[in-house]
């Protein structure tokens, strides 16, 4: 959803605390047919809700499926926002004893071998799919500490509520894009053989980005994330995680980006294209699990 649609209706907006609690309540401690069965009828009542926000992924979805007939595209706007439904119910649900036996498939034996590694890592993602649900699976299956780089929410109460649910699931939280110093934690977790996972399809207002071809189009990425790669000597490697059904989760990976120590502005610019044709990639193949709202 966009920041202003979030921020506006007080404490009955989308994006507030309100929803967020309710949200978790259900997921947490719901039956499992309500994990299962009521994301479809939230998601689409937030796409009700939110006009500018069906507007926003109705263009997302032209961009990466040129044109098509207004019934196609209307059901497939349905479909995001039903698929962002099922994606952030199952990351609230990541305390329930089930969200264990989710099934996680790697489509390349490099990824894996990666994340068993043992070093230092930077995982960049995109608000693609079930990101926010696998970082925990990703922590329990290799016993690797998972800190996810993010920008912090508009509503401070929804972000507390996710953020002590990230945190109770595994994964610390580090929000940045406020000051230049917020990386620091990122190196020595890095450093110490830890896990980044940072989305790079938005960059913090203010913030030194990238510009980048995508979609047919140009996409602004954070520098900071290719920065920190090449400062702390770590590969940065492109992951996207597709919703394959219920706790059924595809793990793809680009192939590692390696950026010198002293990387320049050029080396900056082909490791972010590389890593958006990667996003491309998988946006082209489901794009109904691309929620750039905003």
């Amino acid at each position: 959803m966009t920041r202003g649609e979030a921020q506006s209706g007080g404490v009955l907006a989308p994006g507030s605390a309100f929803w967020r609690r309710l949200a978790y309540a259900g997921a947490r401690f719901g039956p499992e047919a309500w994990l299962r069965m009521s994301p479809p009828v939230f998601g689409m009542a937030f796409a009700l809700a939110l006009p500018r926000a069906r507007r926003k992924v109705r263009d997302n979805l032209r961009r990466a499926l040129g044109p098509r007939s207004a019934l196609e595209e209307q059901l497939d706007v349905a479909r995001t926002f039903v698929s962002y439904a099922g994606c952030l119910a199952e990351a609230l649900a990541s305390e329930r004893p089930s969200s264990g036996r989710a099934e996680r498939r790697f489509r390349d034996d490099e990824l894996r071998a990666l994340f068993r590694s043992g070093e230092g890592l930077i995982v960049g993602t995109a608000h693609f799919g079930a990101w926010d649900a696998a970082a925990p699976l990703l922590a329990r299956d290799f016993g690797r500490p998972v800190l996810v780089a993010m920008q912090a929410e508009a509503d401070a109460g929804a972000r507390a509520v996710h953020d002590a649910v990230r945190t109770r699931s595994g994964v610390r939280v580090v929000h940045v894009g406020r000051h230049p110093l917020d990386a620091l934690p990122l190196l020595h977790h890095l450093r110490d053989g830890g896990i980044v996972a940072v989305q790079l399809d938005r960059a913090a207002p203010g913030g030194r980005s990238v510009d980048v071809p995508f979609l047919g189009g140009r996409l602004t990425m954070p520098e900071g994330p290719f920065s920190l790669a090449s400062v702390a000597r770590v590969p940065l490697v492109p992951v996207f995680v597709r919703r394959a059904g219920y706790l059924r989760y595809e793990l793809r990976g680009g192939g590692a980006v390696v950026l010198p120590e002293r990387a320049g502005t050029a080396d900056l610019a082909a490791a972010a294209a590389r890593v958006a044709a990667e996003l491309e990639r998988s946006v082209r193949a489901c794009p109904t699990q691309w929620f750039d709202f905003g």
